[in-house]
């Protein structure tokens, strides 16, 4: 390609919200030779223009407004798989403080351009974008393809014609290497490119392969060096979080993690690991707030989805769970009640399967378990989820860890651990969730288990028809389990039996405990099984004036 672009064979999209700049962007374009160039205001406008039929050259704005920024335009177009490995695609902004720039810079577009930029700066830099893209077309169209095999052996074919490209093509065989975990092959590549020189690109490769091979300390010994060197090094600082989590130094873990946010803080991933480690770390307002970034980032972009309100909405329940006095409790579930309803109109819920009631009864309910009021926190999880519960029907995968969790402050044991082994699938919930679940269910483990020792005891004391010591029994178990189905079926069998073998004796004592027991009942989701018997029961103790 000669110095003097050719654009005139070239389709050009401009995504820019403000019509000033749109205007001059396009004259220069013009003046270049463009003949054909669209402009859109919004990100979403823009990708539908691309999907409709591809531009040749794109030049987005960081900055679009309320929707999405350029940033995510790049990453959702890469996502969906639809970005032509042909096309250019220049991000543009008037911010050059470094969050904005590193976080614009991840996603790997072709050039970066700072307003205000002249027409000189705009045809160099155009210049060197497609000279870049021609000559090494082969390895962009098996790394969009994502055929890592081809793009390795594309990769080895520039670098051993030592072309002008091969620094470029050298660092993506390594990335590639170390992403197909061949961690030999990348070793020796990168003692090839030592050998040519030191560059701080190689030292950060070299860190990620001791860092897959479990080897931290060499690995934070490496990305230490290359920060000091290059303080903007952001992967530098992944890595300095990633060995620290390995070397099981959470607290250091959790300080790398913040500077990393620091630096480029628009990353759902980086934003989600720093939640986990907080967690980990026990500081949960941190965490809170990281997962309120997800929550904000994922809003607007590809990654849109209700399990990232959900986890903003768990992480204020989970920091009102372990706060210290009850001001705070208090302060976290109203903002957890305030953030509910503001979410009725959110897209994250109106664009998804799961409806707002079903969200808001089973968040409701935890809170109204977590605060001790069980009659009205089982109501809300029968009306949300009873008839999949009765049914064995599959629960909301995005509230399948709350509904575990009511269940086990209800008491439901036995329905709280049949959930909870679907949710050992590695992909059915997410790491946060997963550790939260884990840590109630660890807290539930000992009741659980003084809850049965009691309730066996009490059906062995039944079967040995010691039905008073038996009624007794099933009691103290209801007191650790109020809404226990099990331990309420029972003891309303137990007290049929004893009516029938005593004559009645404790007649209007029983009577008034059979009531308590039929009104948890009425409110639980049964199993067949459990309802064929509690029928029978409700037949059997209005014969016996148990009702």
């Amino acid at each position: 390609m000669s110095e003097s672009v050719e654009l005139a064979d070239k389709r050009v999209l401009i995504i820019e919200d403000q019509k000033a700049f749109q205007v001059m962007l396009k004259g220069l374009l013009l003046n270049l030779g463009a003949k054909e160039v669209e402009a859109k205001r919004t990100g979403e406008a823009g990708i539908a223009a691309y999907v409709r039929r591809p531009f040749d050259v794109m030049l987005v704005d960081y900055n679009l407004g309320r929707g999405k920024n350029g940033r995510q335009v790049l990453e959702e177009l890469k996502h969906r798989g639809v970005l032509k490995e042909d096309t250019i695609f220049f991000i543009i902004t008037g911010d050059n403080t470094r969050p904005m720039v590193l976080s614009a810079l991840e996603h790997q577009p072709d050039d970066y351009l700072t307003k205000p930029f002249s027409h000189r700066v705009l045809r160099s830099r155009l210049v060197r974008a497609y000279k870049r893209r021609m000559w090494l077309k082969d390895v962009f169209r098996s790394l969009y393809q994502q055929d890592y095999d081809a793009c390795i052996n594309a990769c080895q074919r520039h670098i051993d014609s030592q072309s002008r490209y091969s620094g470029y093509c050298q660092k993506l065989q390594i990335e590639l290497f170390n992403k197909t975990r061949r961690l030999e092959q990348a070793e020796a590549a990168i003692k090839q490119v030592m050998a040519e020189g030191k560059q701080p690109w190689v030292q950060l490769k070299l860190a990620e392969v001791r860092l897959s091979q479990k080897r931290p300390e060499d690995a934070l010994q490496i990305a230490e060096a290359v920060l000091k060197k290059l303080p903007n090094a952001i992967e530098a600082q992944d890595i300095k979080t990633q060995c620290y989590l390995l070397l099981e130094d959470n607290e250091e873990a959790l300080s790398s993690a913040r500077q990393s946010i620091n630096m480029a803080p628009f990353s759902i991933n980086r934003q989600t690991q720093l939640a986990n480690i907080a967690r980990d770390n026990g500081d949960f307002e941190i965490a809170k707030q990281a997962m309120n970034n997800v929550l904000q980032i994922a809003r607007t972009s590809v990654f849109r989805n209700v399990q990232h309100l959900c986890n903003y909405l768990r992480a204020i329940l989970d920091a009102a769970e372990h706060a210290e006095t009850r001001q705070k409790v208090a302060k976290y579930q109203t903002e957890a009640t305030m953030e509910l309803q503001r979410s009725r109109y959110d897209e994250n819920v109106v664009y998804s399967e799961l409806s707002f009631e079903t969200l808001e009864s089973v968040l409701v309910s935890r809170i109204d378990a977590f605060n001790g009021r069980l009659r009205e926190a089982q109501q809300l999880l029968n009306k949300a989820v009873g008839d999949d519960l009765s049914n064995n029907n599959p629960v909301p995968t995005e509230l399948l860890a709350d509904v575990i969790i009511v269940l086990l402050d209800l008491g439901e044991f036995e329905k709280a651990n049949e959930l909870a082994a679907t949710a050992d699938g590695d992909d059915v919930i997410d790491s946060y969730t997963r550790k939260l679940l884990s840590e109630r269910r660890e807290l539930a483990a000992k009741t659980e288990a003084t809850f049965r020792d009691i309730h066996q005891r009490g059906i062995r004391l039944y079967e040995q028809h010691k039905y008073k010591e038996a009624l007794a029994t099933f009691k103290e178990a209801q007191q650790l389990a109020p809404l226990n189905s099990g331990a309420a079926l029972n003891y309303i069998q137990t007290a049929v039996s004893y009516c029938q073998n005593t004559g009645k004796v404790e007649l209007e004592v029983l009577k008034r405990e059979c009531a308590n027991c039929f009104k948890t009942l009425q409110g639980l989701p049964l199993s067949d099984s459990h309802k064929q018997r509690y029928n029978y029961l409700q037949e059997q103790t209005s014969n016996l004036g148990l009702r």
